[in-house]
């Protein structure tokens, strides 16, 4: 009995003791697996998991995908997760992610076979899925805005994996949550985000369109097309994505087709001012490269009547002035370009050099040579640059004598 009352004595200093550090104490950390279109798998799965430091270990999740961290696994920081596709489902899925101090639920979406969505059964509205949300993950969607107003994305990147917890076809979620992967430049897992998202409704336009931002930015300018040019086409009137489409169609060789999808972009008299401006300047620097001087100056002209602090515009204007041989107009422009960029256009004073030096005006073309060399040490002309600049200077000095 004393040792009995001993245990009763102690218990409720046991139970302070847990409620002070309950707090402090996580939920265990987790990796669910999702099937394409949102299911939970129906048996064990097969995965690598990498750590930072090198360390891989092959794991087999639960019968529903799900995994729960321990150890070494559990700790913060990036690791690395392939998922070998099973050839009738779902394709080979390669993610990283990171485990942060607030994160306790990593959602993993497994790539549709052969990189499609599968159909659903049926076309259903983004508001019909998120009218389903349960309210506590309408709850954890809430904080996390609040979390990415607030600038806090750790927070916020924890909240939405909480709200997609409670709800894997919370599309909302999954596209804020994608793009805040894009703002934190983690591609990879904005991908694979926006790609879940469209997997559940293929018509939700803003997954595909910010996907085709991750694709571009990633540099897979072929999967950026696939996605952007079916999105055009299912939404002739979506001229931002005709845009990125340029911007795709531009780095993959396809000059033409850039062209004519920013021509459909500004025959859209709806178009906001800003993407108007954008569209503007890419052509005009299309017609340039193709040199097509006459052309790109208005189209340059535009752009700059729409945003005159651009330097960029200013730049590809001055270029396009000087080819044309109005030497007065391309030296404001150029002096204008490099007023607003500094270094990041210091090809505004190679530029330069060229029209004094075309001028005979030796010393400004001096001047304007010798701020392209400081500006861009390693620029791959500078060796020719530096070589004519020794001519001017032998020149002026032959000049002098």
């Amino acid at each position: 009995m004393r040792g009995e009352r001993r245990y009763y004595d102690i218990a409720p200093i046991i139970m302070m003791i847990l409620a002070a550090i309950g707090a402090s104490v996580q939920a265990p950390r987790a990796i669910q697996l999702f099937l394409p279109g949102g299911a939970l798998p129906s048996r064990e799965i097969r995965f690598t998991l990498t750590r930072e430091d090198g360390g891989a270990e092959v794991l087999f999740t639960d019968t529903k995908g799900k995994y729960q961290l321990t150890g070494d696994l559990a700790r913060e920081g990036e690791y690395t997760i392939v998922i070998e596709g099973d050839r009738r489902v779902y394709d080979t899925t390669t993610r990283r992610f990171r485990i942060m101090r607030n994160v306790t639920y990593v959602p993993i979406f497994l790539r549709p076979l052969n990189g499609e969505a599968p159909p659903p059964k049926e076309i259903v509205d983004v508001y019909v899925y998120d009218a389903k949300a349960p309210a506590e993950a309408k709850a954890a969607y809430e904080q996390a805005m609040k979390a990415v107003s607030e600038n806090s994305p750790e927070a916020a990147i924890s909240e939405f994996t909480r709200a997609l917890s409670l709800y894997p076809q919370y599309l909302r979620a999954l596209n804020d949550l994608g793009a805040l992967y894009l703002k934190l430049k983690r591609l990879d897992e904005a991908v694979s985000t926006f790609t879940q998202a469209i997997s559940f409704n293929p018509r939700f336009y803003f997954a595909r369109l910010n996907l085709g931002v991750a694709y571009n930015r990633q540099g897979r300018f072929d999967e950026s097309i696939r996605v952007l040019d079916k999105l055009v086409k299912d939404q002739p009137s979506l001229s931002n994505a005709r845009i990125l489409l340029a911007e795709a169609l531009l780095f993959s060789q396809q000059t033409d087709a850039a062209m004519e999808q920013l021509r459909l972009a500004l025959a859209d008299k709806n178009l906001e001012s800003s993407l108007r401006a954008d569209a503007h300047l890419r052509l005009g620097f299309l017609l340039s490269r193709e040199e097509r001087y006459a052309a790109a100056a208005p189209e340059l002209e535009k752009a700059i009547a729409i945003n005159p602090k651009v330097a960029q515009a200013h730049l590809y204007l001055g270029g396009a002035l000087l080819n044309l041989k109005k030497m007065a107009e391309a030296e404001v422009a150029l002096q204008k370009a490099y007023e607003l960029g500094g270094s990041s256009v210091a090809g505004a004073q190679f530029y330069l050099g060229q029209l004094y030096y075309l001028q005979q005006k030796y010393e400004l073309s001096q001047l304007a040579f010798e701020q392209y060399l400081k500006d861009m040490p390693d620029a791959p002309n500078a060796a020719q640059v530096r070589s004519l600049v020794e001519k001017i200077k032998a020149a002026m000095k032959e000049k002098r004598e």
